[in-house]
């Protein structure tokens, strides 16, 4: 007699079979195939509880059935006949098998996320020293490798045989390890078999070797030996207690994914991005004591998101470290759809590095630097209160953002956060509101063209003549807009610069010297300094030991006041950013300024009463603009 849950349960069986029936139909006959064995006893339920007879003869036709349609090839047919087990089975000893199953469904149907999870999970299930380890074990370990997930790969296919060496998983791993970081190989090593614990440390010592610790190098190198070694991992121990390592010189490889044969414009910025790269392997990719030159592969990605997509693909197959390129918005965008977790990729020119796509950068992104140095100079200035003029674009909210942040952080007020839209010509309204709150500062973190438009009005609408100190972004400081604009509307303005105020950097200077000497011609533009920059920064993750691509990315997070051509350059926070300089503007010239040093309000006698022609008693003297501090103490404003 059943009992009341049996009852329960049996419509939902007898209805899963029914279906069963149907999907059968298409796959064979039903029933047990000859030579396989059917669940039993012994076999791990998926769930702990009791099963009817029925439910145990439904389970073992419904994975015998599945089983013929893996033998067949029908991926798809398996993995439906499977979908109900879970729900149906899951106390019935045998129904842990639908893992495995699924596992293998889903490594035909190119689902690796499937395979991995399936396999892994049925992993767990299994005893310890159970037959079948091994053989998931592969199929978990490979899906892990195909999807660009290495060193878990490593660790699955340790487990699958802990007790004596096998060649297979060896060949596997060997093939592998090479591309670990060492971290990752270290890590490996706390859990490794016996068996393995020789092959991984022959290649920390490598990854030792190559980083210049020849010490620890050999120290490994002697441990892999006693574990009797062979193959490559003998030919790397060896060869470091020889040091003879000519069979390992490392030949690392950047790729360029450039529109080379897209529209003449694009044409020209990929011909003189890669005029900057050739600076760079130049002056920083020639040979070292353990490897040889660095090598450029160049693709032509059309300048399209589908050209990106194959080009990526190509290099990948090259086994380049990292990416320079592409240079368009949408083109980054595809990039990070394509998958850099393990490849690093820098635009030169493209504003979007997308905010969740670990490894892709942008020379031209935002940059919180210029917005956090003005916020710091009005705090330290006593500049407690301030209100923030802004285009409505990607850019301007960002900075408007940065400068939020850290002026409030700081103890700092924001009064307003004023935006225009994009194209605007005419600004009284955001002035006068500015007017009507009276800030400390107004900020203004314009792009050029836009300042030549604003600057003239601030100065109409007697923004300066109030006792307003203006702030600026690094717009403000370009020269060209200096050279159009009047020094009435910027004198007084203190802005930032990713150039030092004294002149041209030293990492400026060493670029154009190389460059003139290199392509006997005069620097066109500032496009070759943005190629030279995404190809230094990647070389100097290759010179910082990386022999990887995720070495790569992860020597990249440590680089700090690299001296680019375009300015001191660190990465931060998945960003690239520029140090910035604090100057102040006077007569079309920037000069440098401290934090804390306020540009100086150039005054003139009160107006006398119309009425009387007398200056009353103690009238202030007016304020008509603002110019930078000289040396020597400031005018006192009273504040």
């Amino acid at each position: 007699m059943r009992s009341s849950d049996e009852n329960a349960r049996a419509p939902a069986v007898s209805g899963f079979l029914i279906s069963l029936t149907l999907l059968a139909l298409g796959c064979g006959t039903v029933g047990t195939p000859v030579g396989r064995t059917a669940p039993d006893a012994s076999d791990p339920a998926l769930e702990p509880g009791s099963a009817t007879p029925e439910q145990r003869d439904a389970l073992e036709r419904v994975l015998a059935q599945a089983e013929l349609a893996l033998d067949a090839g029908d991926f798809e047919a398996a993995r439906r006949l499977i979908v109900g087990v879970e729900t149906s089975f899951a106390t019935v000893p045998g129904s842990s098998q639908v893992f495995w199953l699924q596992a293998q469904a889903a490594r035909g149907l190119g689902d690796l996320e499937g395979a991995i999870n399936a396999a892994g999970r049925f992993r767990l299930l299994l005893p310890e020293g159970d037959s079948r380890l091994r053989e998931v074990a592969l199929l978990e370990g490979d899906a892990l490798a195909s999807a660009g997930r290495p060193a878990e790969a490593t660790g699955v296919w340790s487990l699958a045989s802990t007790a004596t060496a096998d060649d297979e998983i060896l060949t596997r791993i060997s093939e592998y390890a090479r591309d670990l970081s060492e971290e990752d190989l270290v890590r490996q090593l706390e859990t490794a078999p016996g068996w393995l614990s020789g092959p991984l440390s022959a290649e920390v010592a490598l990854k030792r070797y190559f980083a210049g610790d020849q010490r620890l190098a050999r120290e490994q190198a002697r441990t892999a030996l006693q574990g009797g070694v062979t193959g490559r991992a003998r030919r790397i121990a060896e060869g470091i207690l020889t040091a003879d390592m000519s069979e390992f010189l490392i030949v690392p490889r950047i790729g360029a994914v450039l529109p080379t044969s897209g529209s003449p414009r694009l044409r020209r910025i990929a011909e003189e991005i890669q005029d900057g790269i050739r600076i760079a392997l130049e002056r920083f990719g020639q040979a070292e004591a353990n490897r040889t030159e660095t090598e450029l592969v160049v693709l032509d990605n059309d300048g399209d998101a589908q050209g990106v997509r194959e080009a990526l693909a190509a290099l990948d197959a090259e086994g380049v470290l990292g990416l320079i390129g592409p240079l368009q918005d949408l083109t980054v965008e595809e990039a990070a759809r394509f998958g850099s977790d393990s490849l690093t990729v820098i635009s030169p020119t493209s504003p979007v590095a997308p905010a969740d796509a670990t490894g892709v950068y942008s020379l031209a992104g935002e940059d919180p630097s210029a917005s956090r140095a003005l916020a710091r100079y009005a705090l330290a200035s006593e500049l407690n209160s301030a209100v923030v003029v802004y285009p409505e674009t990607r850019a301007g909210i960002y900075e408007t953002r940065a400068f939020s942040e850290a002026f409030q952080s700081g103890g700092g007020l924001i009064l307003a956060e004023i935006g225009y839209t994009v194209g605007a010509t005419f600004f009284e309204p955001q002035l006068r509101q500015v007017e009507s709150l009276m800030p400390h500062v107004l900020v203004l973190p314009l792009p050029a063209r836009d300042i030549e438009l604003m600057a003239p009005q601030v100065t109409f609408f007697g923004i300066d003549s109030l006792d307003i100190r203006i702030l600026g972004t690094a717009g403000w400081s370009d020269e060209a807009m200096l050279t159009r604009t009047d020094s009435r509307h910027t004198n007084g303005v203190v802005a930032t610069s990713p150039r030092p105020p004294e002149g041209e950097s030293e990492g400026y200077r060493a670029f154009v010297a190389a460059y003139e000497a290199l392509h006997r011609r005069t620097l066109p533009s500032s496009v070759p300094g943005l190629g030279y920059d995404a190809a230094a920064l990647l070389l100097e993750g290759i010179r910082m030991g990386a022999r990887t691509p995720g070495e790569l990315s992860e020597r990249l997070r440590q680089i700090s006041n690299f001296p680019g051509a375009t300015g001191s350059l660190s990465v931060e926070d998945g960003r690239i950013l520029r140090e910035h300089f604090l100057v102040c503007l006077q007569d079309q010239r920037v000069q440098g300024v401290s934090e804390g040093q306020r540009s100086d309000p150039i005054l003139l006698p009160p107006l006398p009463d119309p009425e009387t022609d007398s200056i009353p008693a103690g009238a202030p003297d007016r304020i008509v603009g603002f110019s930078c501090p000289m040396v020597g103490p400031s005018v006192p404003l009273g504040r």
